[in-house]
């Protein structure tokens, strides 16, 4: 068999940054004009890299601008080691693997290099580089012109030298890189873009990777990951869900924004795998829904930017094997304050204070229990109804009945989350039990209240003030501004910290189900908190719940003689998610077998 040679460049590939940019960083760090001249050496880089400029003159320049002397080689090797790039540091065990078949071939230097390599099972004498002359004094003054390195095609005169027979892969990001390839030097070559991105070298490079695992993934070698974080795509659809796109490209996925759903529709790029987010008023007409459930668009998961009220497309998304997310908790302030800001508003209109009055609150999860806090401190006395039985917190106090609550308090704050859905009705009769010129504030879902009563109340003077914050437009046209009544849509979830919010926690939901498999913020898939994952393999499976299923995968893994370490079953009415947790080795036909399963809905491997 072919000995395969990896030979590595080592600035901005195996390190994430230009080791001679940071060490101007800090032989330069009390110059005045430290930032020029930082800018100057990045320039020169540049140029090189490029193509733009001989690599020996760029070289040369550089050098002569950092006035750097020996001691600070030290202090540059303890920044790169912490620089070392992210698909490197999780894929150390391909370095170990491949010891002596690895070889870093840069226009660095050495003095630099080795030490950094030296702990991913790289060794000097597979490390070529250029080396550094001082002057009595040891400052740097130049690098040494015999070395080929240092000279015009180094690269490629020092692999003829070198004569390594077999297949060599060559992987980097800059020109000289990319004349190893042109040169015929090497078998392949891919433009390495974890750190940066040149146009003119990725447009005449055979392959492009943007990690290490994506080499490794064509390479058919073993990988720290399942797949390669590059080849999933999040598809953000609508403008606030783009504030999630710092979030997704640091882990490494790539990210497509659309305004439109025709946009999405029409020309969908997309990777192997799909990741949606989008604002739920854009699925009106259900067409994310569709382009969701299609299966030749790969999605794997989705997520519902803010709050969703359509939950009758849950159980399509689960069983296409889809986990779906909403953000659940991102607005609890937003939705406390703006819940005082009309109780505040409608007692003002009518020359009332707040103080000493009694608030009920409908719904004591997150948002009802920060209000009533908030609303203890302005002096209210507060009474709260919830489905479940809830400590209060403070001096609130819990009612028994719903009944209780409406003829207790004149002003209502409904606050009622998912856990009401179909156990929540406000009405004529419910409304009739508040006492006359009653404030009503609604922040549940929407379909919880009467709209039609509500205007009825009004008018007879059972209710003096009513706001809604409306999930769905078709209400709007129901309830009528006035001096009394104010609408709004969807206001809760507007505030820049909500949104904020929303970016970074179903950010956390998504990436965690996709990273572990934990369904934490699923709206359709049974929830599973899971430890995190250390020299094993996990097994999800999603199918249908019927029984048999469990003892089926069972079964399979004992026929395989596959060593579990560890097994979570959870299930909704629906559907069945099983988590297994095995050992390293276990034959692929196992993997066949599960996925032939019949009641098979999803079925992934996570390492």
């Amino acid at each position: 068999m072919k000995k395969t040679w990896y030979v590595f460049d080592f600035d901005s590939t195996f390190t994430q940054v230009e080791a001679m940019e940071e060490l101007a960083a800090i032989s330069l760090e009390n110059d005045p004009e430290r930032d020029i001249l930082i800018e100057k050496i990045k320039q020169l880089t540049e140029l090189a890299m490029e193509g733009k400029m001989p690599f020996e003159k760029s070289l040369k320049a550089r050098i002569a601008l950092l006035s750097a002397k020996k001691y600070h080689l030290n202090l540059l090797v303890n920044r790169l080691r912490k620089r070392v790039s992210a698909s490197f540091v999780r894929n150390k065990q391909f370095f170990k693997t491949h010891k002596g078949n690895v070889l870093i071939i840069s226009g660095g230097f050495k003095e630099f290099i080795d030490p950094i390599v030296k702990t991913y099972h790289i060794d000097a004498d597979c490390v070529y580089g250029n080396t550094f002359i001082y002057d009595k004094k040891n400052n740097i003054i130049g690098a040494d012109e015999t070395n080929l390195l240092a000279q015009a095609q180094g690269k490629v005169k020092l692999l003829k030298q070198l004569k390594l027979s077999g297949n060599v892969i060559m992987i980097g990001d800059g020109f000289t890189d990319l004349e190893v390839f042109e040169s015929g030097m090497a078998n392949e070559f891919y433009a390495y873009t974890e750190n940066v991105s040149r146009p003119s070298v990725i447009t005449k490079s055979g392959k492009v990777a943007p990690s290490l695992d994506e080499i490794l993934f064509k390479q058919h070698l073993p990988m720290s990951i399942s797949y390669p974080k590059s080849r999933i795509s999040a598809l953000l659809v609508g403008k606030l869900t783009w504030q999630a796109e710092v979030f997704f490209k640091r882990e490494g996925y790539q990210v497509e924004k659309y305004d439109l759903l025709s946009q999405l529709k029409s020309s969908p790029k997309g990777g192997s795998v799909n990741i949606v987010l989008f604002e739920p008023e854009l699925d009106k007409k259900g067409t994310v829904s569709s382009f969701i459930l299609e299966p030749k668009n790969k999605v794997l998961a989705a997520g519902i930017w803010g709050e969703s009220v359509q939950t009758e497309t849950n159980p399509k998304f689960a069983k296409a094997g889809i986990g779906i997310f909403s953000s659940s908790y991102a607005h609890t302030r937003s939705v406390a304050e703006l819940a005082l800001l009309y109780l505040l508003q409608f007692s003002r209109q009518k020359q009332q204070e707040l103080f000493g009055k009694k608030l009920g609150i409908i719904g004591y999860g997150h948002s009802g229990s920060l209000l009533s806090v908030m609303a203890a401190h302005l002096g209210l006395e507060v009474y709260y109804y919830d489905i479940d039985h809830k400590p209060p917190i403070g001096n609130a106090k819990q009612v028994r009945t719903l009944s209780d609550l409406l003829r207790k308090c004149e002003l209502v704050v409904v606050v009622a989350g998912r856990r009401f859905i179909g156990q929540l009705n406000i009405g004529p009769k419910e409304l009739n039990l508040l006492p006359k010129e009653s404030i009503l504030i609604h922040l549940g879902y929407d379909a919880c209240i009467d709209f039609l009563a509500v205007k009825d109340m009004l008018k007879t003077g059972r209710l003096s003030g009513f706001y809604a914050d409306v999930l769905e437009e078709k209400n709007f046209a129901i309830l009528k501004e006035s001096e009394s009544v104010k609408v709004g849509y969807r206001e809760r979830l507007m505030t820049q910290q909500t949104q904020a919010n929303i970016a970074a926690s179903l950010s956390e939901y998504l990436l965690e189900y996709i990273n572990t498999g934990a369904t934490s913020g699923s709206l359709n898939l049974p929830l599973v908190h899971l430890p995190s994952m250390h020299q094993l393999n996990r097994f999800i499976h999603i199918h249908e719940n019927k029984p048999g299923v469990l003892a089926q995968i069972n079964n399979i893994l004992a026929t395989y003689n596959i060593n579990v370490l560890g097994q979570y079953l959870k299930t909704t009415e629906t559907i069945g998610y099983v988590i297994t947790d095995v050992s390293k080795a276990y034959p692929p036909k196992a993997i066949e077998d599960l996925k032939r399963i019949a009641e098979t809905l999803r079925f992934r491997v996570l390492y």
